[in-house]
């Protein structure tokens, strides 16, 4: 999980020296909410998704500025809409 980049401008950095420990991922326990206030739109509310981890840096040199950030993505959903008593559609979307 994860990506570091823009090591190879950071002359003194090495890839190596950069460690990521205690990773946690959760999704809110909730259902995914649809929203259909337009007649042409539906907007899927989904649970929060919140992620920690511990990164340990080397020391960074006094002229030098790093910033630590997180991306969030995803390469596959599933939904699985209820019609009350007309049925269930299923559209499992993959990237």
């Amino acid at each position: 999980m994860g990506c570091i980049q823009s090591i190879t401008c950071k002359a003194r950095i090495r890839r190596e020296n950069i460690v990521v420990y205690d990773v946690c991922a959760t999704i809110d326990q909730c259902p995914t909410l649809i929203e259909e206030s337009s007649p042409i739109v539906l907007r899927y509310k989904t649970p929060y998704f919140k992620a920690s981890a511990r990164v340990v840096m080397p020391p960074i040199p006094r002229n030098e500025t790093w910033v630590v950030g997180w991306i969030q993505a995803c390469n596959q959903m599933e939904f699985f809409n209820t019609y009350s008593d007309l049925g269930i559609s299923n559209n499992d979307w993959a990237i």
